[in-house]
């Protein structure tokens, strides 16, 4: 209790209050800067991630899709689906991706890569028997050890194509490519069908430099498509 007749007392009970109001004061400060500063920092991020998945051109799409494709269900980000309205979750008949694989002379190659249910499109090494060699020309061209390369009869609609496959093999690796419309070079001017190890089917489009790692080409696109499985 306040001693009322003793002016001392009243004195040193209102100094002892003058830092707990300090204390006090200091720590509602603090609070209500932290709290603006949270406010602010969840408008940035939901502008971020906005602008991040309406923008295909932002480099930092981190939000995943998990996308069946047939009977496979896929984890795939966002900045590796080219189209923006395939950024979904749920079934899809097609996804289109691109990516970054170690098939080229120099390294890192982009593929782009059409992810399909099996039966949707023939493979390459279907259309070597039943289409491609019945319009190969006379003239065999040389190219990557191991390939043989058959340019395709101009009456087949086919002028500047060239198929390039493997005579050895019983399930032989089988690529199309076209000439390209300039010498501007990192042109995806090939393209193999072939189907995977989860019963579907990916249409591979690529570089021409890719063909001289044709012998693992096929396990370095499953490989790739693994770690996107689930």
């Amino acid at each position: 209790m306040v001693n009322l007749s003793n002016p001392t007392s009243i004195a040193e009970n209102q100094r002892a209050d003058i830092p707990l109001r300090s204390v006090l004061y200091t720590l509602a400060v603090i609070m209500l800067i932290a709290a603006l500063a949270g406010l602010g920092l969840a408008y940035g991020l939901r502008g971020y991630f906005s602008a991040a998945t309406s923008d295909p051109g932002v480099p930092a799409l981190v939000e995943r899709h998990s996308v069946t494709i047939g009977a496979q269900r896929y984890a795939i980000p966002a900045s590796l689906i080219g189209d923006p309205a395939q950024r979904r979750d749920g079934f899809a008949e097609r996804l289109d991706l691109t990516l970054a694989l170690p098939i080229s002379e120099n390294g890192l190659s982009e593929v782009d890569i059409t992810l399909m249910p099996r039966g949707r499109v023939r493979t390459s090494a279907a259309l070597l028997d039943s289409v491609y060699l019945h319009q190969f020309a006379d003239t065999q061209l040389s190219g990557p050890i191991g390939l043989v390369g058959k340019p395709l009869e101009i009456d087949a609609g086919t002028q500047g194509e060239t198929v390039w496959y493997d005579p050895l093999s019983a399930g032989p690796f089988v690529a199309k490519c076209m000439r390209p419309v300039n010498d501007r070079i990192g042109t995806r001017t090939c393209m193999r069908v072939l189907s995977l190890s989860d019963r579907n089917t990916a249409i591979v489009t690529f570089e021409p430099s890719a063909l001289g790692n044709w012998r693992s080409f096929d396990e370095t696109v499953e490989n790739a498509l693994a770690m996107l499985r689930l």
